[in-house]
C-alpha cells in the first residue's frame, strides 16, 4: 500500500467512526508511527509503505476509532512548547492550563525576582509534571517541588523531567499535605508560590464527558467530588502554613467555578484575590495571596 492510499484510508475510517478531527489524527499517527513529516510525505506519497509500519498504523487507527485518546496512542503531547510523555496514569496536558503557567511566570518575574535569590515553588497535584517542569524550564532561579498522590503519575513526571533536562525538581508522594513533615523544631517548609490544577469536575458530570476523557483519563485526576470543590477547600485550608508572607496561591478552575473558589479563599483568609480569563474569554485561573 502506498503512503497516499494509507493515510486516506486512515482518515476515512476515523471519519466514519465519528472522530471530530479525523484528518488531523490520521496525519499525526502517520508522522509518529512511520516517522514521516508532512514535507517528507510529498516526496514519498507514491512509495510503498513497509509492511510492519502499515500494520502498526492501522492498529493505531483501530485504537483511535474506539475513542482511545490520540495522545495516549502516540505516548506524548506538547505543552508550553515542550514535549511530555503521557499514558493512562496522567491527564493529557491541555492548552487551557498554559494560562496557569503563564500567570505563574508573570508573577514570579514581576513580584519575586531578586538577583541572587532562589525562589521556592510547589506544584500540588502535579500529574504529568507539565506545570512544574514548564516553570522550572523557564526560571533558572526556581526550586520546584512537585506533589501527587499517585505513584504512577510521579513516575511519569520524573521521566518528563529527565526528558526536558530538568534536574531541580523534588518529587513528593502525598495526599495533598498529609505526608508533609515538619522539621525538627516544628516548622513547615515555606514556599513563595503554590500552583495547582486539582481535580475539579463534579462527580456526576464525569459520565457526561466525551469518551476519550471519561473512559480513559484517570478518574482520580478529574473527580472533584459532588460539587467539584473538594480539593480547592483542602488545598486552601492548608496552604497558609506553607506559604511565606504575601506568598501566592494560584489555581486553575472550571469556567463556572470562579465565584465559589473565590469564596473558599476569602473564608481561608487570603487577600488580593483575582480572576484571570483564558484565551477564549472564560474564567480559568484564580490568584490569591497569604495575609
Amino acid at each position: 500500500m502506498k503512503y497516499t492510499e494509507m493515510v486516506k484510508q486512515g482518515q476515512i475510517k476515523l471519519f466514519k467512526s465519528g472522530i471530530a478531527n479525523a484528518d488531523n489524527d490520521a496525519w499525526i499517527l502517520l508522522e509518529k508511527i512511520c516517522c514521516v513529516s508532512k514535507v517528507d510525505y510529498f516526496t514519498k506519497m507514491l512509495e510503498e509503505v513497509p509492511k510492519d509500519m502499515e500494520t502498526a498504523y492501522f492498529e493505531a487507527i483501530e485504537k483511535r476509532k474506539s475513542r482511545y485518546p490520540l495522545q495516549y496512542i502516540i505516548g506524548e503531547w506538547e505543552f508550553m512548547g515542550l514535549t511530555f510523555k503521557v499514558n493512562e496514569n496522567v491527564l493529557i496536558p491541555r492548552q487551557d492550563t498554559e494560562t496557569l503557567v503563564e500567570t505563574a511566570l508573570r508573577i514570579l518575574d514581576s513580584d519575586y525576582r531578586k538577583e541572587g535569590t532562589q525562589l521556592e515553588v510547589m506544584d500540588m497535584c502535579t500529574g504529568s509534571g507539565c506545570i512544574a517542569i514548564s516553570i522550572a524550564k523557564a526560571c533558572s532561579d526556581v526550586n520546584m517541588t512537585a506533589v501527587d498522590l499517585s505513584e504512577k503519575a510521579l513516575e511519569i513526571a520524573k521521566e518528563n523531567a529527565v526528558l526536558n533536562h530538568i534536574d531541580k525538581i523534588k518529587f513528593i508522594r502525598s495526599d495533598l499535605y498529609e505526608d508533609f513533615a515538619k522539621d525538627k523544631v516544628g516548622y513547615y517548609e515555606k514556599y513563595d508560590m503554590i500552583v495547582s490544577n486539582p481535580p475539579y469536575i463534579n462527580s456526576k458530570v464525569i459520565d457526561t464527558l466525551m469518551p476519550e476523557v471519561k473512559n480513559f483519563e484517570p478518574r482520580m485526576a478529574l473527580d472533584g467530588d459532588e460539587d467539584g470543590l473538594k480539593f480547592y477547600r483542602g488545598i486552601s485550608s492548608q496552604s497558609n502554613k506553607y506559604l511565606k508572607k504575601d506568598g501566592c496561591l494560584i489555581f486553575e478552575i472550571g469556567y463556572d467555578q470562579a465565584e465559589a473558589v473565590e469564596e473558599i479563599l476569602f473564608k481561608n483568609w487570603y487577600k488580593d484575590i483575582q480572576i484571570i480569563k483564558d484565551l477564549t474569554g472564560k474564567d480559568r485561573v484564580v490568584i490569591a495571596r497569604k495575609k
